[in-house]
């Protein structure tokens, strides 16, 4: 008996790591919409079309043809930190929700001159079963 339990026990401790990884955060879904280069004085020099997913506490946004993705972390209230992108600093956003619980995300990296790169993406759907 007390080998089953302990059995048992390993497996489940083994296991949860896994479990925590898949628990749904309130914001998961696929979101699309966005990627700007955006200057003083010249406004929008650039927009792509990207999108994002988001699963617990990260949101992931595919990054232009030939780049890494680009991997943030979600904190209280929607909060988003976002790592240094190429030229681009660390940056910061944000995941509002709307009406009929809609979701958007904004956010942005100051960049070392008068640009930044920004991101204006909304909640497409929600993520793929089995993933």
């Amino acid at each position: 008996m007390t080998m089953r339990l302990g059995i048992m026990l390993a497996l489940l401790l083994a296991a949860s790591p896994a479990l925590a990884q898949r628990a749904p955060g309130p914001h998961d879904g696929i979101y699309d919409g966005v990627m700007f280069q955006e200057c003083r004085g010249g406004g929008r020099v650039r927009q792509d079309r990207t999108s994002a997913e988001v699963r617990g506490g990260e949101i992931v946004i595919a990054g232009l043809p030939g780049d890494a993705p680009i991997t943030g972390r979600i904190g209280a209230n929607g909060a988003v930190t976002l790592p240094p992108v190429g030229l681009f600093q660390a940056g910061q956003g944000q995941i509002f929700i709307g009406a009929n619980n809609a979701r958007r995300f904004t956010g942005s990296h100051p960049g070392r001159g008068t640009c930044s790169l920004g991101y204006d993406l909304r909640r497409s759907g929600p993520l793929p079963r089995g993933r």
